[in-house]
C-alpha cells in the first residue's frame, strides 16, 4: 500500500509570505506540488511579528494560492522564525551505562542514549525563551569521539553526547502560532529560518565537512555554520536587501523603482558596474531624475560589504577555522541573484563562495528552484525529517512497551 505524505511550509518574511505544499509517496523524492506567494509589508520588525492582521491576510492568500495550484488542502504547516532572539547553545553530558552496579562493562542501550541526550539538552535558557529544537552533534565512548551515530549495542562504562539546543523568544514563537491558527492553520513546529534554508541548499557531505549558509532576506540575514553533520553556530542580524533599496530610494525615486533598479541593474561589486546613466521617475511621478549606475553600485557594494563583514565575524565566532570550512560559504535568499555578489562575498570573507538554490526536490515550477524559495522548501524538507523522527520514536517506544508487558507476563508465569 502506497504511503502518501502531504506536508506544508509557510515562510513569513519581511516582504511577504511564501507557502509550499509538498508530497512524498513512500520513500520517493519529495515533490513540490503547490506554491503560493502573497506580498505584504509592515507586519515584521527586526524579524519579530508585530502586525497580526497584515500577516494573517497574507498567510490566507498564500495558502489559498498554493492549494489551488495543486488541488490539495492543508490543515497544518511548519513555519519559520528569525530575528536576533534566535540562538543556539552547544552543550555536552556524560551518562553511566546501565545501572552502574557492576564492575563489568555493560551494553549501551537506546535508553542510555535517550538519557544522555536529555541530560545534554537540559540547559538553562535565557529568561522568556523556549526550545525550538535539540540536534545531536555527536557521541563519544571509551576513548572514541565524534561519532555521528549512537553507539547502541557496544559496551562501555559511560557514553557522552553533544547536543546543539536552538531556542527563541517564547512570545515571538507563540505569536507566530496564534496568527497561523487564526488563519486556519495548525503549527506542527517552529523552525529557525537559517536551519530551514540550510536543509534546502546543502547536501550531507557539505554539512559534514564544514559549510556556512548565509541567507540574505529583505530585512534580516540568517547564518548557520554546519560541521560534523550538525549546526554548531547560528546567528541572525538586522541587515538585508531592503537597506540597499532604501539607499537607492533616497536619491528621490519610488520604492518600487528603487527595488527594480537593485534587482535588474545594480551590481554588488564595483568591477561589475554598468557605466551608463538612467532617467528614472521622481517619487510621486513629477519629473525625472538622472541616476548613474556606477553610483548605485557603489551604494550597494558598501551595504554588501557590511553584511559580509558581519558574516565573517559570526563565522569566526563559531570557532571553526578557515581550513576546516571545506564547503566554504553558500549564499541564498533573494540577494543571491545580485550580479557580482559571489565575488564580493569571497573577497570579504576569504572563503570559497557559491550560490545556493533548493536541492533534492522534484518540481515542475521554475519558481521552486530559486534562491528566495530556500526557506519555504527547507521547511517542508526539515518538517518531513521531524515527522519521521517523531514517528520512529513513537514506534520504538510502542514496541518497547509491548516487550516489557510480555516480559512481565512471562515472569509471572515462572
Amino acid at each position: 500500500m502506497t504511503e502518501r505524505n502531504i506536508i506544508a511550509g509557510i515562510d513569513i518574511g519581511c516582504s511577504g509570505v511564501r507557502c509550499v505544499i509538498a508530497v512524498q509517496e513512500d520513500n520517493s523524492l519529495l515533490e513540490i506540488a503547490g506554491v503560493g506567494i502573497a506580498s505584504c509589508s509592515g507586519h515584521i520588525r527586526h524579524g519579530v511579528l508585530v502586525n497580526a492582521s497584515i500577516a494573517g491576510d497574507a498567510i490566507r492568500k498564500a495558502v489559498e494560492e498554493a492549494e489551488q495550484t495543486c488541488g490539495l488542502e492543508i490543515e497544518s504547516a511548519f513555519v519559520n522564525i528569525t530575528g536576533l532572539h534566535v540562538r543556539g547553545i552547544l552543550a555536552s553530558a556524560t551518562s553511566q551505562v546501565g545501572e552502574g552496579r557492576s564492575e563489568d562493562l555493560e551494553e549501551i542501550t537506546e535508553d542510555d542514549i535517550r538519557k544522555v541526550i536529555e541530560s545534554a539538552g537540559n540547559i538553562t535558557l535565557p529568561s522568556g525563551c523556549e526550545v525550538l529544537e535539540r540536534i545531536v552533534r555527536d557521541y563519544s565512548f571509551g576513548g572514541f569521539s565524534q561519532l555521528p551515530d549512537p553507539p547502541v549495542g557496544l559496551k562501555a562504562v559511560s557514553v557522552q553526547a553533544r547536543v546543539y539546543t536552538i531556542y527563541a523568544d517564547r512570545i515571538a514563537a507563540e505569536n507566530l502560532r496564534t496568527v497561523l491558527q487564526n488563519a486556519g492553520i495548525a503549527v506542527e513546529a517552529v523552525i529557525p529560518s537559517a536551519v530551514a534554508s540550510a536543509v534546502a541548499v546543502l547536501n550531507s557531505d557539505e554539512k559534514q565537512v564544514g559549510t556556512v549558509v548565509v541567507d540574505i532576506g529583505s530585512a534580516n540575514t540568517d547564518l548557520v555554520v554546519y560541521y560534523g553533520g550538525a549546526p554548531i553556530h547560528l546567528s541572525s542580524f538586522a541587515m538585508g536587501g531592503d537597506k540597499i533599496t532604501s539607499d537607492i530610494q533616497s536619491l528621490g525615486i519610488s520604492w518600487n523603482d528603487a527595488e527594480k533598479l537593485k534587482t535588474e541593474k545594480v551590481a554588488a561589486i564595483n568591477q561589475f558596474a554598468e557605466k551608463n546613466t538612467l532617467s528614472v521617475r521622481k517619487v510621486g511621478g513629477r519629473g525625472t531624475v538622472s541616476v548613474a549606475l556606477p553610483v548605485l553600485t557603489q551604494i550597494a557594494a558598501q551595504r554588501i560589504e557590511e553584511i559580509f563583514n558581519f558574516a565573517a565575524e559570526e563565522i569566526s565566532a563559531s570557532g571553526i577555522g578557515l581550513a576546516s570550512l571545506t564547503g566554504g560559504v553558500v549564499i541564498t535568499g533573494g540577494a543571491a541573484r545580485m550580479t557580482g555578489i559571489i565575488e564580493a562575498a569571497s573577497s570579504i570573507t576569504g572563503h570559497q563562495v557559491e550560490p545556493g538554490s533548493p536541492r533534492a526536490v522534484k518540481s515542475d515550477s521554475k519558481l521552486a528552484n530559486t534562491p528566495e524559495m530556500a526557506t519555504a522548501i527547507g521547511l517542508v524538507k526539515h518538517g518531513l525529517e521531524l515527522r519521521q523522527k517523531d514517528t520512529g520514536g513513537k514506534e520504538r517506544a510502542s514496541c518497547k512497551d509491548i516487550m516489557n508487558k510480555v516480559s512481565k507476563f512471562l515472569n509471572k508465569l515462572q
